[in-house]
């Protein structure tokens, strides 16, 4: 990873470009992908450039108030899908597919988004979004920025 993408100066202007291009969320509930204890609802929205993002969000439907949520990102070819477990603990499940062929700029900039979609969803708790890597190994860079960006105060705004 380049030294520079961990720059606040770096993503400052990107991040302000991000939020002038709407989000267009749709939400789809997945009566289909659903259980008792589990409710999973699809997410359509748009990137910071335009293109079309897609994922799933999933919670108890025994559970309310503000919960904290957990996000992670799978690859193009890696399936999409929410289990039971992903919610254990009270917590809002986000699975987001990142297209193919994503520059890491884009990657990172598309986990801001879904932090920011997140955010905006009833029964999330704004302040207690974290990201989670899965079994998919080594933290992606994705997140080590986005975790970089939020610490240094530039995603004040989530």
């Amino acid at each position: 990873m380049h030294p520079s993408l961990l720059e606040p100066d770096y993503w400052r202007k990107r991040l302000e470009l991000q939020e002038l291009v709407r989000h267009g969320l749709l939400t789809l509930p997945r009566p289909d992908l659903s259980s008792r204890a589990l409710e999973v609802v699809e997410l359509k929205f748009r990137a910071h450039d335009g293109k079309r993002l897609w994922g799933l969000m999933g919670r108890c439907p025994l559970v309310r108030g503000a919960l904290p949520a957990r996000l992670r990102v799978v690859g193009p070819a890696e399936p999409v899908g929410i289990a039971a477990d992903d919610v254990e603990g009270d917590f809002v499940a986000f699975v987001l597919q990142e297209p193919p062929g994503r520059r890491l700029e884009d990657r990172v900039l598309d986990v801001v988004r879904l932090c920011r979609v997140a955010a905006l969803m009833d029964g999330v708790a704004a302040d207690r979004i974290e990201l989670r890597n899965g079994a998919r190994g080594p933290t992606p860079d994705e997140f080590l920025i986005t975790d970089s960006l939020r610490a240094g105060g530039l995603l004040s705004g989530e």
